[in-house]
């Protein structure tokens, strides 16, 4: 990759700058406070946007950068890939989204990964370079290759960690350390009671076998709570009896009630068949004063006896005499004749008078009769409604009830006894008041059951978690284990060939190779063919041989040729070491585009004292 332009419209302090950067080496030159920094960070944030989070800092990089002057913060940078592709990308810095043109000037910018995070994400794309490996790698500032003696021995670390593991900052045999000590202090084995698996593992069988004892008690429990509810249904069904049982005993009493209008129609009916005697008695009488009208007919006898008498004297004896005598007997039947006449309207009066009578006596028994037959009607049709009134609530009783201690016969004359079946019922109250007192002292010893079934869940959760952790970290040191015999095997020969070449050029052949081993760390190979330990180098061979992994480790990064910039990283090199390291950068990386951002010149004056060409621009 070849940075070939930069134009700075506003950022920072810069502004209006235009830079064209050649591959080889570029000399960036500048007083301090010039704007170097800020031009390598406009580079980064060209690439990658700009950050208006602090992270950590007093202010952030958008807020650092705003411009100092009027004008639209902004900028361009122009690169071209290994693959000969050009690329013009323009960012307004107060937005969002950069805007990427292909060498004809199209956009191009949603042929990229738009990552809502970290927004346009093509230069990524490009490279498979993000932002913290592009500043990690790439990026190598003064401080990063200069340290006092007191660290000298991390910054052997860092060299060998990069032959061993491609990363300065991490140590295989620290790593594995730390994952190990993580998993003993966080986890540990079986075998270690003061462990977190071992605990866990302990209060887990101890809160099982407690359940497993608890959970006899969770089955009296229910057993009881199921004895409840029968004896509470029993309870429901009795006590529908005994309702029912009440509403029969309240049809009965209504009976009673009956039987009494009953009684009284019978009483009512008895002296109604007396006052029928009566005027059976009196109908009788009546009857009886109409035969003594026949006596009084019997008179006429007389004056035709006297008149017979009377002819045969006159006939026979005496004329005058027996004319007297016919005289008399007419006179007699006369006066017979008138009374009777007078007699006979009496008794035919009379005998109307007694055919009304009759008729009314008559009358008044027919009444009579009907009033009779009247309540034995209604006589019957009440006892005929209360036997089926009670014969339909036994009925209903029996067959609502169905199941209740006590069934009803149709012949049961006597019933139920109420009382009786309240104190079945009272029995089951009681029997279910004592199964409630039975299953409150089993409920809290039960409530135990509840805190150990959550202490058991949180416990298996962690067990889990535990286990799982464990396993991840197995699974982790495995590939951690696994990269670490590929990096060996596969990159580790590569950065020493480099280093060694880069080491023998930098120390103009006073060390020929460099090797790394797990138990010396790096060892470099002198000219006399002896081994020494990085213990044993000086502080400036080591800074040496950490800022040519730090180059030679860009190439494992990335398959793109990226550029190496260099911000005052030699500044506390001497002349010799400098002039080495030029010479190194310019043989092994001549393919490459190095930018050295510098403040003194020195760089300048060795360059073209060694006469290798190189770009230069002035801030």
């Amino acid at each position: 990759m070849l940075i070939k332009k930069i134009q700075v419209n506003n950022f920072g302090k810069l502004k209006n700058k235009e830079i064209e950067l050649k591959n080889g080496i570029n000399i960036i030159y500048g007083e301090n406070e010039s704007g170097k920094s800020t031009l390598l960070d406009f580079i980064v944030s060209m690439f990658y946007g700009i950050n208006k989070s602090k992270n950590g800092k007093e202010i952030s990089n958008y807020d650092k950068y705003t411009p100092w002057a009027d004008g639209e913060f902004s900028g361009k940078i122009c690169y071209e890939l290994d693959n000969t592709e050009s690329f013009e990308v323009y960012r307004n810095f107060t937005k969002r989204a950069p805007q990427i043109f292909d060498k004809n000037a199209n956009d191009i910018s949603k042929n990229f990964t738009i990552d809502k995070n970290e927004g346009n994400k093509f230069f990524y794309d490009q490279t498979k370079v993000d932002e913290d490996l592009f500043n990690m790698s790439m990026v190598i500032h003064q401080q990063e290759v200069r340290l006092d003696n007191k660290s000298q021995n991390t910054l052997i670390q860092k060299a060998s960690n990069i032959m061993l593991t491609g990363e300065d900052d991490i140590s295989y045999q620290e790593v594995l350390r730390k994952m190990n000590k993580k998993q003993s202090d966080e986890i540990g084995t079986l075998k270690s009671p003061t462990k977190p698996l071992y605990m866990v593992m302990k209060n887990v069988e101890r809160l099982k076998a407690e359940k497993a004892e608890l959970m006899g008690l969770n089955e009296i429990k229910c057993e009881i709570d199921s004895e409840i509810k029968s004896k509470q249904l029993e309870i429901d069904k009795e006590e529908e009896m005994l309702r029912a049982m009440q509403e029969l005993q309240n049809m009965k009493n209504e009976a009673k009630f009956e039987e009494e209008k009953i009684n009284i129609y019978a009483k009512t009916k008895e002296e109604s068949e007396k006052s029928k005697e009566e005027l059976y008695e009196e109908l009788r009488k009546v009857c009886k004063a109409r035969g003594e009208e026949k006596v009084y007919r019997g008179i006429y006898i007389i004056p035709v006896v006297l008149m017979i008498i009377s002819i045969a004297v006159f006939l026979i004896k005496d004329a005058i005499f027996g004319a007297q005598g016919m005289a008399i007997s007419t006179i007699i039947f006369i006066l017979i004749m008138l009374r009777n006449l007078s007699t006979k309207r009496k008794y035919r009066n009379e005998e109307l008078e007694i055919r009304e009578k009759k008729r009314e006596i008559e009358n008044k028994i027919k009444l009579i009769d009907d009033e009779i037959f009247s309540k034995d009607e209604t006589i019957q049709e009440i006892r005929d409604g209360l036997e089926y009134k009670l014969k339909a609530q036994k009925e209903r009783i029996n067959r609502e009830c169905m199941g209740a201690k006590h069934i009803l016969s149709e012949e049961d004359e006597n019933d139920i006894d109420i009382i009786e079946e309240q104190n079945y019922i009272n029995r089951l109250k009681l029997d279910i008041a004592q199964k409630e007192i039975a299953r409150k002292q089993v409920a809290e010893k039960l409530e135990r059951l509840v805190d150990i079934e959550e202490r058991l869940s949180e416990n298996e959760e962690i067990l889990n978690e535990l286990n799982e952790k464990n396993d991840s970290i197995n699974i982790a040191k495995e590939a951690l284990e696994e990269a670490y015999i590929i990096m060996k095997e596969s990159i580790t020969p590569r950065f020493t060939a480099n280093l060694s070449n880069s080491i023998k050029t930098i120390t103009s052949g006073k060390y020929r190779t460099v090797k790394v081993n797990e138990e010396n760390g790096i060892v470099l190979e002198t000219e006399n063919g002896n081994y020494v330990t990085a213990d044993y180098l000086s502080q400036g061979t080591i800074d040496q041989i950490y800022l040519s992994l730090r180059i030679s480790s860009t190439n494992e990064l990335t398959p793109e040729n990226m550029p190496i910039i260099l911000d005052e990283t030699f500044a506390y090199f001497d002349e010799e070491r400098l002039t080495n390291v030029l010479k190194f950068l310019n043989t092994s990386y001549g393919d490459k585009q190095i930018i050295i951002f510098t403040c003194t010149g020195r760089e300048i004056e060795v360059l073209d004292k060694i006469y290798i060409d190189y770009n230069k621009i002035m801030l």
